[in-house]
């Protein structure tokens, strides 16, 4: 073909790239197949700017408005004869010519539709014109105890939907378009970032660039560690009244608040705060401001974390200075409760659910020993994305970014260090593991959003960032780093004056350094402003390998 003739074409290509101008209308994708039995139930192009969402189990059906246009998929892989995975893939019409895909929060249940506001839904990534896909994992809610008598559903919903819908969301942009993405991204948080990391251990070709958000990728070993807190504050003498929460928070702060030269409420690293929960033992008689002795034992156990009965350690604890958010563990100390966020009843359900299979199982029977290496056998090794070795991953070129909130309530933040200290080790030393993947714990950030300190900064759940760039949003920073090669030195956390989806008012901004890093005050400058804070070395966690490691299951 003449010289002429290609660069035409090719300026036809770029003019027609994010237009309506597909290979496919979007009721063709009906027939589209894909591997796992992947079929589409239905190709609607939406052109209202609303979608009424389905009303499953756990929650009531959703109106979602300002939605641009786009051709919304819906379809269903039966990998096996108990397997019905359901997805969403949704095309928009200006499309900018990546895929990113949002993950899936706790034990799922149905696809991430919106955060109602904020980011990290279908809705919100669709209005950034991203192609997007997001799955119920293979079960509903409609009982708390799906995975019993289903070991398909559970292989589902440990790592099997997730890939199989990426490769058919992949396959639909490509047949829709014309074209395949030019780049592949997936942000989530929680079980979506133990999503994420099982995608890089056993799928490094699936995606180009991945946030992980705070992740509950050692998942045996992090429920483990709730069944521990229920043990330990359901022992006689031992619970701590949700009254006290704010006593404990004050103290640790009033020992801890001003390592980073600022008195904001926050700890900027909880590893370094000398406090004892001693320092709180009552006198006389116990009082509102005091612990007893028993409430002092439990305290210390719930932040060291569980043992085996040999004393070696099975999980970190919780960190200092996020009591505040502890109330699952205070209320619901016998680790009945069924919500995904009450981190009792989150170990509960797994072990009831997944590995015993069994609605009746007592967490009070639950040995660190013998019980915890059953767990690891029969499910962790299928779901526990720990392994190290992401040599595939960093051959390819793919970027990681992860995150973790030293006040999260839910997941033991302490484990994301670790985790990320071993990738250091067997990817050849800090250097080299920061060629590829970074590490950004949050002071103050509860469970992937919220809490006392700057937590907005474009991941899942969380504000709408102030701007889209690569300093502010986490998703920008982490195209730049995969497309331009600039990798993220430094992030910049916002805190508005309030929680609300809405609320666009900025308090202060923190500046979020990678790990080994940490955030300090300059000494000058506005101490609400980013730009007053350096990054300073910070200390080390060391490659510790915990009790019971398991390795990667097979494919």
């Amino acid at each position: 073909m003449p010289r002429r003739a290609t660069l035409l074409l090719a300026s036809l290509a770029g003019l027609f790239a994010g237009t309506s101008a597909h290979a496919l209308d979007c009721a063709g994708l009906a027939s589209f197949t894909s591997e796992g039995n992947t079929t589409v139930a239905s190709a609607t192009l939406v052109t209202t700017g609303e979608l009424t969402t389905p009303a499953f189990p756990n929650g009531s059906a959703q109106h979602l408005t300002n939605l641009p246009e786009f051709c919304r998929v819906q379809g269903v892989s039966q990998p096996s004869p108990d397997s019905w995975i359901r997805f969403e893939v949704w095309l928009p019409t200006d499309w900018n010519e990546k895929f990113l895909s949002s993950g899936e929060g706790g034990f799922v249940g149905q696809p991430n539709y919106t955060r109602l506001g904020l980011d990290g839904g279908l809705d919100e990534l669709i209005r950034r014109g991203y192609a997007t896909s997001s799955t119920d994992t293979g079960h509903d809610l409609s009982t708390p105890y799906w995975a019993v008598g289903h070991p398909e559903r559970v292989t589902d919903y440990l790592y099997r939907a997730k890939h199989l819908v990426t490769v058919a969301a992949k396959g639909l942009v490509r047949a829709y378009y014309g074209r395949p993405p030019t780049h592949s991204y997936l942000n989530s948080c929680s079980n979506g970032g133990r999503q994420a990391l099982m995608e890089a251990q056993r799928y490094p070709d699936d995606y180009d660039g991945l946030v992980v958000g705070a992740p509950w990728n050692f998942q045996s070993h992090s429920n483990a560690g709730a069944v521990w807190n229920a043990q330990v504050l359901g022992a006689p003498g031992a619970a701590i009244p949700q009254s006290k929460l704010a006593t404990i928070t004050a103290s640790v702060l009033a020992a801890c608040d001003l390592d980073d030269g600022v008195a904001d409420g926050v700890i900027p690293d909880p590893r370094t705060c000398r406090w004892s929960p001693r320092s709180l033992l009552c006198e006389g008689a116990e009082t509102s401001t005091c612990l007893t002795a028993g409430q002092v034992d439990a305290l210390e156990k719930v932040y060291a974390g569980p043992v085996s009965p040999d004393g070696w350690p099975v999980f970190p604890g919780f960190a200092p200075g996020g009591e505040a958010g502890w109330a699952g563990a205070i209320v619901d100390a016998n680790g009945t409760g069924a919500g995904a966020s009450d981190f009792t009843g989150l170990g509960r359900l797994y072990f009831a659910n997944l590995v015993y299979q069994n609605p009746a199982w007592d967490y009070a029977t639950f040995d660190f020993g013998g019980d915890m290496a059953y767990a690891d056998l029969k499910v962790g090794t299928f779901g526990n994305a720990i392994d190290p070795d992401l040599s595939a991953l960093r051959a390819r070129g793919v970027k990681v970014i992860q995150y973790h909130g030293w006040n999260d309530q839910v997941l033991q933040p302490e484990y994301s260090v670790q985790y990320y200290e071993q990738v250091v080790v067997n990817n050849g030393g800090l250097r080299r593991a920061q060629d590829f993947y970074r590490l950004f714990m949050v002071p103050g950030m509860t469970h992937c959003y919220f809490g006392p300190g700057a937590t907005s900064f474009g991941a899942v759940g969380q504000q709408i960032p102030p701007v889209r760039d690569a300093a502010h949003d986490v998703q920008t920073a982490l195209e730049n780093w995969v497309e331009n090669g600039f990798a993220p030195d430094t992030l910049v956390a916002t805190k508005y004056t309030s929680n609300a989806a809405s609320n666009r008012t900025v308090l202060l901004t923190r500046k979020l350094c990678p790990y080994p890093t940490v955030a300090r005050w300059s000494g000058s400058g506005d101490p609400n402003d980013a730009a007053s804070f350096d990054c300073v070395q910070g200390p080390r966690d060391g490659n510790r390998p915990l009790f019971g490691t398991t390795p990667r299951g097979p494919k």
